[in-house]
């Protein structure tokens, strides 16, 4: 699946653990930047709900590990409105047997900016009567500054040919997309707290006419037009859990929720004709949190423990056609890395 899609990495934590300092709340005219950085490595193949063998037939071997790095910068307008600008960037490889001769392994590589992001956000209470608890929405663009036809050499049976690279090591996706966000926090008792974060990526554009790595070749293709060209999905996430401010005098805190990741089969806005990976993915997720002054860091290792891949509309359509059990093969990462580190001035 794309692995675009960057999460703050604690999200309303973070105000959690402030509380214990003073205000959770950026006042007006200040500004908070923080770095952000997400390690996959995806591999274990899923049709369905059921795992598949590892190492996995070659047919469908893919060995993918991408390092993606989110730039934000947040300036709060007003005592209940702000504005983030995100810039993503992000550099992947793939290992693979059936994007080339079927008999070697060879890995092909992809990097650059991502897809840019400006977003407001709105507190939906007053920050000045609503200290212990309060729910942010969000909504805002995404620009397809990213490119999405990075290429490299891929040694298909026909001969050495330079191809675009698979979706999920791609920097951009091609489309502009719409960006709706929730991010909530309540203090439960003396040092415990709740949050909850959601993030939806509506990306209305149908296909992008980048060619999927095997879209040049009639055995994979069928001549199926979602066979071909990669589609523009749209993406989301969703996390909740508890966190503890285990250590107040020095801001360090603690957290245990649960997560949730995936690309669905058809999009919320607009066509799903072209070729994607959907599916979806539950973990349990971990933090830690330290957080002094104005300055904060956190990390979070999500644990997969459900996973589960979708057949895109072709698959269905060819499934029906060759009254057969077409596509639905999705490889996932068994675990992430997640940190972030923060400052606001």
């Amino acid at each position: 699946m794309p692995a675009r899609l960057l999460a703050p990495s604690l999200g309303a934590i973070n105000a959690c653990c402030a509380i214990e300092e003073g205000s959770p709340y950026l006042q007006p005219n200040q500004f908070a930047a923080s770095a952000s950085y997400r390690w996959l490595h995806s591999f274990r193949e899923f049709h369905g709900d059921t795992e598949l063998p590892y190492p996995t037939d070659p047919s469908l071997y893919a060995n993918t590990h991408v390092h993606g790095f989110d730039l934000s910068v947040i300036y709060q307008v007003t005592r209940r409105f702000s504005v983030t600008l995100e810039l993503p960037i992000q550099t992947g490889d793939r290992t693979s047997y059936y994007e080339h001769d079927f008999v070697h392994r060879f890995t092909t590589r992809g990097s650059g900016i991502g897809d840019l992001r400006l977003i407001g956000n709105a507190w939906l209470f007053d920050p000045a009567k609503c200290h212990d608890g309060n729910i942010s929405l969000g909504l805002g663009v995404k620009f397809p500054t990213g490119p999405d036809n990075v290429m490299d050499i891929f040694h298909q049976p026909t001969g050495v040919v330079r191809r675009p690279v698979d979706p999920a090591i791609q920097p951009g996706d091609g489309g502009w997309g719409i960006v709706a966000e929730l991010s909530a926090f309540q203090k439960l008792y003396r040092n415990a707290f709740a949050y909850a974060q959601g993030i939806y990526l509506m990306n209305p554009r149908d296909i992008n006419h980048v060619q999927q790595p095997t879209g040049n070749e009639p055995d994979f293709t069928l001549g199926e037009f979602g066979y071909i060209f990669n589609s523009v999905p749209d993406q989301y996430l969703a996390r909740t859990g508890l966190g503890y401010v285990l250590w107040p005098k020095y801001g360090i805190a603690l957290s245990f929720g649960g997560r949730l990741e995936g690309v669905p089969v058809e999009d919320f806005i607009g066509d799903s004709h072209g070729w994607r990976n959907a599916g979806y993915a539950f973990y349990v997720e971990p933090g830690l949190l330290i957080s002094k002054g104005h300055f904060a860091f956190s990390i979070t290792g999500p644990v997969a423990f459900h996973r589960h891949a979708d057949k895109n509309l072709t698959d269905i359509k060819v499934s029906k056609q060759y009254h057969a059990d077409i596509g639905g093969n999705a490889a996932f990462a068994d675990y992430l890395i997640t940190t972030s580190f923060s400052w606001w001035f």
